[in-house]
């Protein structure tokens, strides 16, 4: 039996989508753990560290891609994080 069409989304939807959680996660993982190895006084252990955890936050931002409701707002959400990552390292 097949869905109802109005519970299945459009073609560029779902493409935004996969984009935003394989490559949008990835680039706001990194940013993070390179604006916390700036911030930090030591950067070494979070160097060390970011082997690890950036898997852990990147697939957590990739679950939550999927999870949200609307693709604008995990966009919105990735430009703020992107932002905020930015201002960090360049301060």
């Amino acid at each position: 039996m097949p869905a109802k069409a109005k519970y299945l989304s459009s073609g560029w939807a779902r493409f935004s989508r996969v984009t935003a959680a394989i490559v949008g996660s990835y680039v706001v993982t990194m940013l993070l753990h390179v604006a916390a190895a700036k911030v930090a006084p030591n950067n070494t252990p979070v160097i060390l560290t970011a082997a690890y955890s950036s898997f852990l936050v990147w697939v957590g931002l990739m679950v939550l891609a999927f999870w949200m409701k609307k693709v604008a707002h995990v966009w919105s959400l990735y430009a703020l994080l992107t932002g905020i990552s930015a201002l960090l390292i360049l301060t």
